[in-house]
């Protein structure tokens, strides 16, 4: 979806990633709001690994950049006692996107609000 909003657009790949990220900020603050206590996030598959080596190191980038932040902001998501759990074959991942999801992880590991 992110790729097809991007072309439709006129954007980089890069930006619908982007974009896509925001949309799920969105949709993450409305779970908040209406008390929803479990939220899925489908993000990235296996398969996206066959995508152009370019896009699939600007996707983990953006990943890292993404869980750093989460762990930079620790006291929002403290505040709301959110828990993050990344599940899936994490061997897969780039080094850095593998700590900053260690990080965020063990960071959130005794959270049990959202």
């Amino acid at each position: 979806g992110n790729r097809r909003y991007a072309k439709g657009k006129g954007l980089e790949k890069i930006q619908g990633h982007m974009s896509g990220f925001e949309r799920l900020l969105n949709i993450l603050e409305w779970c908040l709001k209406l008390d929803v206590k479990v939220v899925t996030v489908y993000a990235f598959s296996i398969e996206n690994f066959n995508r152009p080596k370019a896009e699939v190191d600007a996707l983990m980038s953006l990943a890292e950049a993404k869980f750093k932040e989460l762990v930079k902001h620790e006291s929002t998501v403290m505040q709301y006692g959110i828990r993050v759990r990344i599940i899936g074959d994490l061997s897969l991942l780039p080094k850095g996107v593998k700590n900053a999801v260690a990080q965020v992880m063990l960071k959130t590991k005794n959270n049990a609000n959202a």
